[in-house]
């Protein structure tokens, strides 16, 4: 189970390097094509697989994100 997409969009997300980022479009992104590049705290074991989408894929689904407040 990873972190919940419940108000994430614009929130502030703690790492496990201790740095907060702000779950924005870029970071979404990293995080959907490049899931190990920050991982957020208390998930350092879940292992997630990068994914290959299109640019508007990865659009509908931070659209999508964007809606779940």
């Amino acid at each position: 189970i990873g972190p919940t997409w419940f108000n994430l969009f614009g929130s502030e997300v703690e790492l496990s390097d201790g740095s907060v980022v702000i779950a924005d479009e870029a970071f979404i992104s990293e995080s959907i094509l490049n899931p190990q590049a920050k991982i957020v705290k208390g998930f350092e074991n879940q292992q997630m697989i990068p994914y290959t989408l299109t640019d508007d894929e990865i659009a509908g689904i931070i659209a999508y994100i964007k809606t779940l407040k």
